[in-house]
């Protein structure tokens, strides 16, 4: 047994303490005994959350790589978004999160979830945390007092450790939040002042832009940005009693300090100020929705993209998110659906100043659309869909099946091995001397090609669109080329894009992807690559679930 140095009396003090935490909470905030509420919990959990924030709750699930910031680690603690006084979010503090969503990072809102299932995903939160807020306990027993596992068992030390993680897990009574009236010209320009003489600029910078100079590193060591008020996107609440909690109390695990100095008055003049930097349309749209797009059915589909041709197709604007924050992302993407009974098309169209379409260099990145797609009662992990779970992808990019879009018309300097089955000896290596050149090759020459690898240009689908399947991040695997029935079609002009996607709503078999039927409600998302910012892979801006509903006969 390890030495116990007045266990007793350091006991004492640590339960008075957590019983006083505890009893000042309210009821409706405790943990749910029932264990079958936690197994419900547990496995809406692991199907919509896991994948970001992992099995255990530590931040680290499979898609965690692709994100930025990184997910919340639950076990650690620090949540950003509390409105008590012990700094415990509260039931209401989880389940806003959830159905808001965290603008300014990749957390999505989950609204469309019943109100019982968010109880629930918000009780697994609480569980997840009060699990690593044991195992930080028992190590700190371990290290600072020397007990050993045989001395944890001891009743007493079993008490003090569920003492220590119920007041870990039990939020306390409601932060108080003042009146707030109207903000008016004067009230603006008096926190436009504190705004300077708290320093927020060091990290906001001099205009709010977020631009400070002021070095970022939240609690668990990763980098962090301070945020663009100018854009109006606010990781919590825009609305004022949001805000005031956000300044006044700071956010917990962030270099975003409290501001005990300013009293409750000044608190409410810098808010007022800092909604002044944007406006409220700029506000709601960081918030990512969920749609009804709806697809009439017509009897005779458009064959280009030309806006009359889509009037009776409702234009539906569905909201992204880059997966890795960057302040400067596309907000919107227009999408709309038509289908005739034996095919679909959609029309995609949204803002890009810049057509990236030849990536035959290294340093240049395509743009390019996908639309994911899943039919069923439950939606399969967003990001790509899991295992069990998989989905179907159908994608558009700028760079194949656009003639003249071969490496020799960019690249006229290349320089290539002699082709087999084409060439007798030869005396150049440049690739302009006769018979080099892709589309003299005969197939047996170029494999890839033959195949019908979807990376080959003037594959043998070349129109760039490509039907591909997933089963969790990282797993996207192109179909064969018997069933690659995507086809699709771009137009750049004026700083936008405008795709078409298309393909028959039924389809041979599983192997061939997500067969479609008039009548039918299904869940679509939507992912964009911008070339420009060098998108690629899981660097990519992407909605949240919308209900594709597809129209029968009128």
């Amino acid at each position: 047994m390890g030495t116990r140095i007045n266990r007793s009396d350091y006991l004492a003090v640590v339960l008075a303490l957590m019983a006083m935490s505890i009893a000042s909470a309210q009821e409706t905030e405790k943990q749910p005994d029932d264990a079958s509420a936690i197994s419900r919990g547990g496995k809406l959990y692991a199907q919509h959350c896991a994948g970001c924030h992992g099995t255990n709750g530590n931040g680290n699930g499979v898609a965690a790589a692709f994100l930025f910031p990184k997910p919340r680690n639950f076990r650690f603690g620090k949540f950003r978004l509390v409105s008590t006084e012990n700094t415990v979010p509260s039931q209401a503090d989880l389940e806003a999160v959830l159905v808001r969503g965290m603008p300014g990072s990749s957390m999505p809102s989950w609204k469309h979830l019943k109100a019982e299932e968010r109880s629930l995903l918000a009780q697994e939160v609480y569980r997840l945390t009060g699990e690593g807020a044991r195992e930080r306990y028992v190590e700190n027993l371990k290290k600072e007092q020397g007990l050993t596992d045989e001395d944890l068992k001891a009743d007493d030390v079993q008490q003090e450790i569920t003492a220590y993680v119920r007041g870990r897990t039990t939020p306390s009574e409601s932060a108080a939040i003042p009146a707030i009236a109207a903000a008016d010209a004067e009230a603006i320009a008096r926190g436009k002042e504190h705004f300077t003489k708290q320093g927020c600029a060091s990290c906001h910078g001099n205009e709010g832009k977020g631009d400070g100079v002021k070095k970022m590193i939240d609690d668990e060591g990763f980098p962090t940005r301070p945020r663009d008020l100018t854009r109006g996107i606010y990781k919590g609440g825009h609305d004022p009693a949001s805000l005031f909690l956000r300044v006044a109390r700071g956010m917990p695990g962030t270099p975003m300090p409290s501001a005990p100095s300013l009293s409750e008055t000044q608190v409410v003049d810098l808010i007022h100020f800092l909604r002044s930097l944007s406006t409220e349309d700029q506000r709601e749209s960081s918030v990512l929705n969920r749609e009804r797009i709806i697809a009439p059915q017509v009897a005779t589909l458009p064959v280009n993209s030309d806006p009359t041709a889509w009037r009776s197709a409702p234009a539906v604007h569905v909201r992204l998110t880059p997966l890795w924050w960057r302040d400067d992302a596309t907000p919107t993407v227009q999408i709309q659906a038509m289908h005739d009974s034996r095919n679909i098309v959609f029309r995609l169209e949204w803002e890009d100043s810049t057509a990236n379409i030849n990536v035959g260099r290294v340093e240049a990145f395509r743009d390019a659309v996908a639309l994911e797609l899943v039919s069923g009662p439950e939606e399969p992990f967003l990001g790509m869909g899991a295992s069990g779970a998989p989905i179907d992808l159908w994608m558009w990019d700028a760079d194949r099946g656009r003639a003249g879009n071969e490496l020799e018309n960019f690249n006229p300097r290349m320089v290539v091995d002699m082709y087999p089955f084409s060439e007798g000896g030869v005396e150049s290596a440049e690739y302009a001397r006769k018979g080099t050149k892709t589309t003299e090759q005969p197939d047996l020459a170029l494999p890839a090609k033959a195949v019908g690898n979807q990376f080959t240009r003037a594959a043998s689908h070349p129109t760039g669109g490509s039907s591909l399947a997933a089963a969790g991040p990282g797993t996207a695997t192109f179909r064969f080329a018997k069933s690659q029935l995507v086809s699709a079609a771009g137009r750049w002009n004026q700083g936008r894009w405008t795709v078409l996607v298309r393909r028959a709503l039924e389809v041979p078999s599983a192997d061939d992807g997500l067969s479609l039927a008039p009548g039918q409600t299904a869940s679509v998302a939507l992912a964009v690559w911008e070339g420009s910012h060098r998108d690629r892979n899981g660097q990519k801006q992407v909605s949240i679930w919308q209900d594709l509903v597809i129209e029968g006969p009128r």
